[in-house]
């Protein structure tokens, strides 16, 4: 599945903002530091890289992120349309309204 942000849309005081949802998984070669959506994509590099480099294959490359280091992740915005569908019977806080683009 690719990583996708769900998006929900409102007004606070007349400004707009989006309540966003991070859900999916992308796949990275600690190798090279590529990353792929699908796990077919990564057993494609896999294999180029098997067949071009010669060298120890444990190698991890100086970019790649390591624990508890921030990120970035390629992801598709899409709208939520369950809370479309839902915008009539919503329950904002005090100053909120619904923002349907």
């Amino acid at each position: 599945m690719v990583p996708r942000i769900n998006a929900k849309f409102r007004k606070r005081n007349g400004v707009p903002y989006a309540i966003e949802q991070l859900s999916g998984r992308q796949f990275r070669c600690r190798h090279c530091n590529e990353v792929f959506l699908t796990e077919r994509e990564l057993d494609s590099h896999v294999r180029r890289v098997l067949d071009a480099d010669k060298k120890p294959k444990g190698k991890v490359c100086k970019e790649a992120p390591g624990l508890s280091s921030s990120v970035n992740v390629r992801a598709l915005y899409v709208y939520d349309i369950m809370d479309k569908m839902k915008k009539k019977w919503l329950k904002l806080k005090s100053g909120d309204e619904y923002d349907g683009m």
